[in-house]
């Protein structure tokens, strides 16, 4: 795939790649939207007229390793896209710590709200703090469908295609950077207390746009915060070393989950 807007170094490598079908599950009585009550902060774009968004790329740094193994929920450093009720199609390729043990890995996922189905992509890559995440979604019209690619550095990309269900009628006209789960502890956080995504590229409607990002808290935990430095930067910061003041009860859907 070569879009002519498309300024990743790893565009050439998507024309060989395969898209995979996404492992699902139907999650019961999930009944809400985005943004979700697991989320710590975030940032969001909504296009004014409400117009598609068929591409949006990134590039973040791996956090170190925490301090503390044990406690963290599996938290998550991703992007994506979704409706601007937040009810529809949460297309986002993730980096997550703790999904597959005391490691980092990268993946696919979308938590589709039009069912309650959450879907991840059948690979998962290990990847170490340090390590450029790169990665890609964009909109296929003929499959009203969006692939996402999410690689380390100049390595292989996992590359997954999800078809939007024939209940979802809206645009994915809301995009999301986001920090997610809160952890028990703060130490079970990155002890470094930052992740950067740089590179933003978006396009709405196949054309390049400069987004205006707005800053915002969902359920902070570890003095965590979104910080816009300009339309192709936002920065995440927290506190390893913050309080661990209990973590408030919602009815939010399970996603993925920490195996340690």
């Amino acid at each position: 795939f070569i879009h002519r807007h498309h300024p990743l170094r790893f565009v050439t490598m998507l024309r060989m790649a395969m898209s995979w079908v996404l492992a699902s599950a139907v999650l019961p009585c999930v009944i809400a939207n985005d943004p979700s009550g697991s989320w710590l902060s975030y940032a969001v774009y909504a296009d004014p007229q409400d117009r598609r968004i068929t591409m949006l790329n990134a590039t973040w740094v791996v956090p170190s390793t925490p301090s503390r193994l044990m406690g963290s929920n599996a938290p998550g450093w991703w992007f994506g896209t979704q409706t601007a009720k937040g009810d529809g199609a949460l297309v986002q390729p993730i980096l997550a710590w703790g999904y597959q043990g005391d490691k980092y890995s990268i993946f696919n996922g979308v938590f589709d709200w039009t069912d309650g189905s959450w879907h991840t992509s059948p690979e998962t890559q290990t990847v170490k703090p340090g390590d450029t995440v790169v990665s890609s979604l964009w909109y296929v019209p003929s499959e009203n469908a969006y692939t996402m690619s999410i690689a380390a550095g100049q390595g292989r990309p996992i590359v997954t295609t999800y078809k939007l269900l024939p209940a979802q009628h809206a645009n994915e006209s809301t995009a999301y950077f986001v920090l997610e789960h809160q952890p028990d502890t703060c130490e079970a956080y990155p002890s470094d207390g930052v992740c950067t995504f740089k590179d933003i590229y978006m396009e709405v409607d196949g054309m390049a746009v400069t987004p205006q990002w707005t800053s915002k808290q969902e359920q902070p935990k570890c003095d965590s915060k979104a910080t816009i430095i300009d339309s192709k930067t936002i920065e995440f910061t927290w506190s390893s070393k913050a309080s661990s003041a209990p973590t408030k009860s919602y009815n939010v859907a399970k996603k993925w989950a920490s195996e340690q």
